[in-house]
């Protein structure tokens, strides 16, 4: 698993990507907004698997977890929003951020599964 740092900025994007895009693919649904130390989250239609691309100085990773059981509690609406290290944890574990995202960062009650 990668690891994230203070240094990182971590973005969600809600709703659902089509995971036949590789990692050119979606570092065009990025654009040109993309810096070094940045990570950028996205799941599919099924919410049983995610892709981080983390940007580097001089590379693009590409990350992926699939669930065999189970889906991701991941917001289906809302805008671009960023992330603390902890929320990015809360996302890949399972943990609700739904209402968070939804509501544009207005925290109104979360619930954890």
């Amino acid at each position: 698993m990668f690891k994230i740092t203070d240094a990182h900025q971590v973005y969600l994007y809600p709703g659902i990507t089509d995971f036949r895009l590789g990692i050119y693919g979606l570092r065009k649904l990025i654009g040109n907004a993309a810096e070094a130390g940045s990570i950028y989250i996205f799941a599919n239609k099924a919410l049983n698997a995610i892709k981080v691309i983390e940007i580097e100085a001089n590379a693009v990773w590409l990350y992926q977890k699939k669930l065999h059981r189970g889906k991701f509690s991941y917001p289906r609406s809302g805008n671009l929003i960023s992330l603390t290290n902890e929320e990015v944890s809360f996302i890949i574990e399972g943990i609700s951020l739904i209402n968070k995202i939804e509501t544009n960062g207005q925290l109104i009650k979360r619930k954890f599964y």
